[in-house]
């Protein structure tokens, strides 16, 4: 389904629903974060595992993924119709799968509309030393 909102509207709704997932992430908060990601999402983490949707939820639900603290240093959101795409650096702290983050990455986020509402249809992550 076509985007029906002008590209600024769309930036600052998806700017609004970068900020629900990333404390979504800090809070480990399930209901949230299986909102906002789609059923046939795909993850690349920064050690080249690909996960899904389930995968990635059972990461947060377990424990392996934890989160402290999230700060944006930059972000750039372009719109594409009914896709958008997200960039963001990152400064990560917590932990993954007992391996402590505490750095830069740079995300890649790909939104879609999915039923009329905005999900996350694929990610990525790379830790950055800068």
């Amino acid at each position: 389904m076509p985007n029906t909102l002008s590209d600024q509207e769309t930036i600052l709704l998806i700017a609004e629903l970068e900020e629900k997932l990333l404390d979504g992430f800090k809070k480990t908060d399930l209901p949230t974060l299986d909102l906002l990601f789609a059923d046939g999402m795909l993850f690349h983490d920064q050690y080249g595992n690909v996960l899904d949707k389930e995968m990635d939820m059972e990461a947060y639900r377990t424990g392996m993924v934890r989160i402290n603290k999230i700060d944006v240093s930059r972000r750039e959101i372009r719109v594409f119709e009914s896709i958008v795409i997200v960039s963001a650096c990152l400064f990560i702290k917590g932990s993954y799968s007992d391996i402590l983050l505490n750095g830069k990455y740079q995300w890649l986020r790909v939104w879609g509309k999915v039923r009329e509402e905005w999900k996350v249809i694929s990610a990525s992550c790379t830790s950055i030393s800068v």
